[in-house]
């Protein structure tokens, strides 16, 4: 259910980010179309996925509504999402004792979208604050990190990710840990193995770190090599999960304690 913690149309994390977002843009001056655009294509691909699909639509259609801003185009898809069941079927899946809850919800927005929108609201304009860039560490760079077991493991970072107030450092994490990083191997190849991360029921093939102290460099934690990266590797922005730092190193402590026969060097 998308981190849901109930049954209305804002209790997951993707819908309120929607609905956050879209309003963000208003006051930046985009027009509402743009608006719309910015906010499904930052979804891209992910939109073919019913359950995402129904948290953007839904959150978007009724934000842009209630600023008198809904297109037809948008209020054609979201009708069409709930004509169709919406996300009922993961209440089935999920939480069958919520789904009478949540028909309930998506009943009044479906009743709200086919109602007369109010009048455009004027939006305060707020000039957009500049993207804070979070290092400038040159891809291919390796990092070493701590691990709760005492161990330590590689992070080779791949990308950079923009987001809407920063630009973000992405990694790989190497099949690969040990007591110390004197035991690592000098060189990094593109196809040698690297770790997936958990994230919604699926796994992402990189990682980004989630702050906690915007005060703090992204980077306090780990400590760069001097291991070289014989060529880049592979990089897909759409499969990124962002995880606080000592989050990481217990998911790859955690990898290696539910593989025990994955090679530890």
């Amino acid at each position: 259910m998308m981190g849901a913690w109930g049954t209305g149309l804002y209790s997951d994390d993707t819908s309120c980010d929607v609905r956050d977002d879209y309003v963000t843009h208003l006051t930046q001056g985009c027009a509402s179309e743009e608006a719309e655009q910015k906010i499904l294509g930052g979804y891209g691909p992910l939109l073919a996925q019913p359950e995402i699909a129904c948290c953007v639509y839904f959150a978007l259609a009724d934000t842009a509504w209630k600023y008198g801003r809904l297109s037809a185009s948008l209020k054609a898809k979201a009708l069409s999402l709930l004509q169709s069941g919406g996300d009922v079927f993961v209440w089935k899946r999920d939480a069958p004792t919520n789904v009478a809850a949540r028909i309930k919800v998506l009943k009044a927005l479906e009743a709200r979208l086919n109602r007369i929108q109010p009048t455009e609201l004027p939006m305060q304009l707020t000039p957009p604050k500049p993207q804070k860039v979070r290092t400038t560490a040159p891809i291919g760079s390796v990092f070493s990190l701590s691990l709760p077991s005492g161990n330590v493991a590689l992070l080779i970072l791949v990308g950079y990710k923009e987001l809407a107030e920063s630009i973000d450092p992405v990694f790989s994490a190497l099949s690969w840990r040990a007591a110390s990083v004197d035991a690592a191997p000098r060189h990094i190849a593109a196809t040698d193995p690297t770790l997936p991360f958990n994230a919604f029921r699926k796994q992402c093939a990189h990682v980004a770190i989630l702050p906690g102290d915007q005060r703090r460099n992204i980077l306090f934690g780990l400590e760069q090599t001097s291991i070289r990266v014989e060529a880049l590797l592979p990089y897909n922005p759409e499969s990124i999960v962002w995880l606080a730092i000592g989050r990481i190193a217990r998911e790859i402590d955690a990898f290696y304690h539910n593989h025990a026969s994955s090679p530890t060097r």
